[in-house]
Parts: structure tokens; C-alpha cells; sequence
């Protein structure tokens, strides 16, 4: 997706939990750009966003096995299978960072042209929602 981006003028940048050296950690496990994703060890970017957190939005929500079976019956699972194949135990800096929801903030300068609040695990931004709010068609 990125040359996609790329190719359309739109800068892709991702924040994670955790520190810059697990940062690097996840680039190479997953194949993500490292100059792509920025580390914000004490929370400060997803504080400072409000995005969701807590047991309660982690697991315990319907749109956890909705989103995971909605997955499942688009064919969206082999990225997840190798990720899984792969996948260490790993605690983050703060212990309640385990229990932080992401998001997907699109901008046009200092304008926000899309958000996407996680509201639990897996129930993710539509991303062909997203491109378009950026201005790059989907790819069929």
C-alpha cells in the first residue's frame, strides 16, 4: 500500500506503544518501513487522541469476534497467519499500554479529513475509507 501512497503525495506514518528499539523489532517482523513508524513509549500521542482503552474495549465487546470472523470470510486472514506465526510474547512499557485500542487519523495539512476510533481488538478503520478521504482510489 505504500508505493500507492507514495505514488499519490500522501505520507504514511504509523505510532505504535513501546519503545523505538521495539519499534524496529515490529518493522522487521511485519515488513513495515522503519522510517514509517514513530515510538511513544509514555503514551503521549494516544492520550493525547483519547483513543480507547481498558479491559472492557479490549475483549469483551461483540465487535471482537465479528471483526475476526468478518476477516475470515473476506480472505484477510494469511497477513494475520504470518504475523501469528512469528509472534513472541512481548510487555510493553507501561502494563496498561496491553489494554490501548488504536485508530486511523487521516489530515490535509493540519486539517483531519478522516478518524477512526478502534472501539475494541480487531475493529479496525475501513482502509478503502480511508484512501478516499485522501484522495487515492482503491485498488480493484
Amino acid at each position: 500500500m505504500k508505493p500507492l501512497l507514495d505514488a499519490e503525495g500522501v505520507r504514511l506514518v504509523a505510532i505504535g506503544i513501546g519503545t523505538a528499539e521495539r519499534a524496529k523489532e515490529f518493522c522487521a517482523h511485519v515488513g513495515f518501513p522503519e522510517e514509517c513508524l514513530y515510538a511513544d513509549p509514555e503514551n503521549v500521542a494516544y492520550d493525547a487522541l483519547k483513543l480507547n482503552s481498558g479491559i472492557a474495549t479490549t475483549f469483551f465487546r461483540p465487535e471482537t469476534p465479528l471483526a475476526l470472523v468478518q476477516r475470515l470470510l473476506d480472505g484477510k486472514t494469511s497477513d494475520l497467519g504470518t504475523a501469528m506465526s512469528r509472534w513472541q510474547v512481548w510487555i510493553p512499557p507501561k502494563l496498561e499500554q496491553g489494554l490501548q485500542q488504536g485508530g486511523v487519523f487521516a489530515f490535509d495539512g493540519t486539517k483531519v479529513v478522516f478518524q477512526h476510533y478502534d472501539p475494541t481488538t480487531g475493529a479496525h478503520a475501513d482502509f478503502s475509507k480511508v484512501l478516499k478521504s485522501v484522495g487515492v482510489s482503491t485498488p480493484e
